[in-house]
């Protein structure tokens, strides 16, 4: 992030607070009063009385921007998940380090955001507790924390695996490292019967893959690239067997 220009940087920072600002708002409660209604709802009442007392046309026309700008920033950041992916175009895998490849099941812990599943239900994650492994027999797996307890996967291999780039998601007073890994998913409450093998073996009836990209913050850099080279190495593999 410092060798970007000065100008990007602190538009990210920007970026970064607002949606941590929108997120504390929108997910917060006072008094069972949720924060969200405090912040919109009074521009609306004081639009309102000043349309029934006769203000100035003015001042009217400004309330109504406030309005709709505070209600846009609250469904952009919502459609956003509260934060965002900017990639890092300067960094490229040219080789893979062997040393630097995770041992098969050996579990990373990591945050992660993005769409996470189990067979009943789902739901889009921001910056929860995680673990990433690979299974020996191709498969890496993220596990993330919904709730204390409560867990929801991911999974992609090789053949799945559409994209991995590194960068930075804005959230916070500062960009995070992060890992944008986009594949096709069947996984959630679309796909129950996930994994299950019909006599003829066909799965003409399941639902087609989706694209989902979801984002691995590591702990620390030495991580977050023993993560990137085990996933890179793996999905080079599977290219020059099928080659």
């Amino acid at each position: 992030m410092d060798s970007l220009p000065l100008h990007r940087r602190m538009v990210y920072r920007y970026l970064g607070r607002a949606y941590s600002i929108t997120h504390s708002l929108a997910t917060r409660t006072i008094l069972g009063l949720r924060l969200v209604n405090l912040v919109r709802w009074p521009p609306v009442l004081l639009f309102l009385y000043g349309w029934l007392t006769g203000w100035p046309i003015g001042v009217q026309a400004g309330l109504i921007l406030l309005i709709g700008w505070t209600n846009y920033s609250f469904w952009q950041a919502k459609r956003d998940n509260y934060t965002r992916f900017i990639v890092n175009k300067d960094f490229t895998i040219v080789t893979v380090d062997e040393t630097r490849l995770l041992p098969p099941n050996k579990r990373i812990a990591a945050r992660a955001t993005g769409l996470f599943s189990v067979s009943g239900r789902e739901s889009n994650l921001l910056l929860r507790p995680a673990a990433y492994w690979y299974v020996p027999l191709g498969e890496h797996v993220v596990m993330a924390e919904e709730k204390p307890g409560k867990f929801l996967y991911q999974f992609f291999s090789a053949q799945s695996l559409q994209n991995i780039q590194n960068g930075w998601l804005l959230f916070g007073s500062e960009p995070i490292d992060a890992l944008a890994i986009t594949f096709l998913a069947r996984w959630g409450p679309d796909y129950t019967r996930f994994g299950q093998v019909y006599e003829d073996g066909s799965d003409a009836d399941l639902p087609p893959p989706r694209r989902v990209t979801i984002y691995i913050c590591p702990l620390d850099k030495e991580t977050g690239e023993a993560i990137r080279h085990t996933i890179v190495a793996d999905a080079r593999r599977a290219r020059q067997n099928i080659g």
